[in-house]
């Protein structure tokens, strides 16, 4: 059942934003949890959005989380400097064998956030970047953080080949139930199955000062639509107790202006 969900079936039809194609080519945060170090082109406003589901079950009790709508828009300020902002709407659902218990939806703190270029790929150095988000006093009780939420990483991306490519973050988050931080890495694989379809598999995990590790896997395909709309499917598994047993993700992402 598990293994099933490494595996998937494209199915997606397009929506024509611009008649032309335009240049750059979209490169989004997403599916993946390993960030991009590449930047919006100045004056450009992009617009990634996704839903995801979920499942952990502890003997008699499921929980299942649901990010019903999360949108990350961004807007290029020059070559350098990315801003963004981050908004979701969630909810949770808790059964004890199969009879509901707990279920309760809302929306998440707003958080405001930055990407800054460190440098570009040259020879074996990274194209890097630094990103950084701060969560707003915003959003419903039932999600709203005991203690102020933020989060930074590290991106850094090679190209091995016309083919291949190889990103990785480091960083580390609050998420405001502790005042503790959760360390993190990610790394992901990549690859072009076509000029339009592409692939990856990551595995990435976080280290809480206060409890163990929590370690997963997942993979995914992206289609690009047209040059500026990309579509997004993954999923993954959790590779210890602490982490959910599984989790399914998709989205569409579109970029305006440039």
């Amino acid at each position: 059942m598990k293994q099933a969900l490494l595996f998937f079936i494209s199915i997606g039809l397009g929506t024509q934003i611009f008649a032309q194609t335009i240049k750059p080519e979209i490169v989004t945060d997403r599916p993946d949890q390993t960030e991009a170090p590449s930047l919006v082109p100045k004056g450009g406003i992009q617009v990634e959005l996704g839903t995801v589901i979920e499942n952990d079950v502890i003997e008699n009790t499921k929980v299942t989380n649901y990010t019903y709508a999360t949108a990350l828009v961004k807007y290029g300020i020059n070559e350098n400097i990315e801003l963004r902002l981050i908004s979701e709407y969630l909810g949770q659902r808790v059964k004890f064998n199969e009879s509901d218990i707990n279920k309760v939806t809302g929306a998440s703190p707003l958080a405001l956030g930055v990407k800054i270029k460190i440098a570009d790929e040259k020879s074996f150095w990274p194209q890097a970047a630094f990103i950084g988000h701060i969560n707003l006093k915003t959003g419903s009780s039932e999600f709203a953080p005991d203690y102020t939420a933020a989060d930074f990483r590290f991106t850094f991306a090679h190209t091995l080949s016309e083919k291949f490519s190889f990103s990785y973050n480091l960083g580390a988050e609050w998420n405001g139930e502790t005042p503790d931080a959760a360390f993190l890495y990610t790394l992901s694989l990549g690859y072009a199955i076509t000029d339009k379809v592409g692939a990856y598999i990551e595995c990435y995990s976080f280290f809480p000062e206060d409890s163990r590790a929590d370690h997963r896997i997942d993979a995914g395909l992206t289609y690009k639509i047209t040059s500026v709309v990309q579509w997004d499917v993954s999923a993954g598994l959790g590779l210890n107790d602490i982490a959910p047993d599984s989790f399914i993700s998709t989205g569409l992402s579109f970029r305006l202006l440039k």
